[in-house]
């Protein structure tokens, strides 16, 4: 793929992110109380948001939250290895944030269409790039089941879609200081789902088993 060039022969993507910085800056001095709050206090985020890393589905603005109140972890499929699988990532933010910060609510959020739950869905299985491959290891626990409810062909992404985020609260609890947590009534785990074609938030039930919409 050819990079595009304005005249001067600036990469035309680097040259939108140097005019986003731009109108960044301008707003940076317009807020400047705000953000030097943010500066030289502790960050106290509301919630730890363990997110797909998909250009589309931005957190601050699905929940329209401000700087300093979201803790994110944002990789593919939105993963939550168990707490022994080789990966230190994830489980360190999941440590940082609820033992060092003091949140007390963790959201999976994946979403509809997601592009890595659908690679495993497509003919030839498993990437063949080795990290990628390695990784979509994580989600096959939501293909199997699926596959084996024979769910028809035009439901089975969005029913992998949320059998993986039902799987990750799982592993969530297989870290101590969740699983600790959440005996304790200190912190709750949430599995939500967003609808990227209607731009609305659907949770897990936990109790009932099914999903509803999060304003109700």
């Amino acid at each position: 793929m050819t990079q595009e060039k304005d005249s001067t022969g600036l990469d035309l993507d680097i040259k939108d992110a140097m005019e986003g910085h731009e109108r960044f800056r301008q707003q940076f001095e317009r807020d400047r109380a705000f953000y030097r709050g943010l500066a030289t206090k502790k960050q106290k985020p509301r919630l730890l948001w363990i997110g797909c890393a998909d250009s589309r589905v931005v957190p601050a603005t699905i929940t329209n939250a401000d700087p300093g109140e979201l803790f994110e972890v944002r990789n593919i499929a939105n993963v939550v290895p168990p707490a022994d699988a080789a990966d230190e990532a994830v489980g360190a933010a999941i440590e940082y944030g609820v033992g060092h910060l003091g949140i007390d609510d963790i959201v999976v959020c994946g979403h509809t269409g997601c592009g890595g739950i659908a690679a495993l869905l497509e003919p030839g299985g498993l990437p063949s790039n080795a990290h990628l491959g390695r990784w979509m290891e994580f989600t096959k626990p939501a293909h199997q089941l699926i596959a084996a409810a024979r769910v028809p062909d035009e439901d089975r992404l969005t029913a992998t879609i949320k059998a993986h985020i039902q799987f990750q609260l799982d592993n969530l609890m297989t870290y101590p200081i969740v699983r600790e947590g959440v005996l304790a009534g200190r912190l709750n785990v949430h599995g939500w789902i967003y609808d990227m074609q209607n731009g609305e938030l659907s949770a897990y039930d936990s109790q009932g088993g099914g999903w509803r919409g999060l304003l109700g």
